[in-house]
């Protein structure tokens, strides 16, 4: 059962990355992203691309946040900013148009073959006491969790930016008439999302491996996770992970 247990956990703390994505840009544009999954399933493919190349690791890991950041950005920008305001229906399909675009995109680029991409964490399994041995890879994944979790917390509790994000999530035409930029947040929140989501595809890739359907089963879960945990709660998206993950 704690074997059970704390592989659960590890697996929940992916589901909740991949919520907490689409949580941040429900709360901040009200638009339900249902390409957020196979945004993560193209970073992962770029991180392989450039591990091709024969990039460290570590150059690898950052190059590829940035170019999630990019991404969600780009999609902000030119394709769902027409949309906010708007009936949910209508970004709803959007995103369900983009989400078969990048996974057709990625079967042209990257092909049909399964792919492998190396964890930045050891895999070496780990004896913790009681009879629970768990990966190098859980443990980590454990970490950047928390680790996340921490940055995001200060980020909106003490930072200007991250109040004036909460503040346009709460109320977007107060936060207008108090002078925040708010297409500005809208971006920033769809650049933080998919940062998020590359980081996700990163460390569930080495799980499954890496093609083109990798994200779809983990999406559902993701969503799950979201709404156990209030469509509209960060935290209580990265707690229903957990839940669904142990479960």
């Amino acid at each position: 059962m704690l074997q059970m247990i704390s592989s659960g956990i590890a697996l929940g703390a992916i589901y909740g990355l991949i919520a907490l994505g689409i949580v941040m840009v429900y709360k901040a544009t009200g638009i339900l992203n249902f390409a957020h999954g196979e945004a993560a399933m193209i970073c992962a493919f770029v991180a392989y691309s450039l591990l091709k190349l024969g990039l460290p690791l570590w150059a690898v890991v950052l190059l590829t946040l940035a170019f999630g950041g990019l991404m969600g950005y780009a999609i902000e920008r030119f394709v769902l900013r027409r949309f906010i305001g708007k009936p949910l229906l209508s970004s709803a399909i959007a995103t369900l148009g983009l989400f078969l675009l990048f996974g057709d995109l990625a079967i042209w680029i990257w092909g049909k073959d399964t792919q492998e991409l190396p964890s930045v964490f050891p895999t070496r399994p780990i004896d913790i006491g009681g009879g629970v041995v768990v990966s190098g890879i859980d443990i980590g994944i454990l970490a950047v969790c928390a680790v996340l979790a921490a940055l995001l917390f200060g980020f909106f509790r003490f930072t200007r930016l991250g109040i004036a994000m909460q503040a346009t999530m709460e109320n977007p035409t107060a936060a207008r008439l108090m002078g925040i930029p708010i297409k500005r947040i809208y971006s920033l929140s769809w650049s933080l999302s998919h940062m998020i989501a590359a980081l996700a595809g990163l460390l569930i890739a080495p799980l499954t491996f890496l093609h083109a359907s990798m994200m779809q089963h983990a999406l559902h879960f993701a969503f799950s996770a979201a709404v156990l945990g209030g469509i509209g709660s960060m935290p209580g998206a990265l707690l229903g992970g957990v839940i669904i993950g142990v479960t």
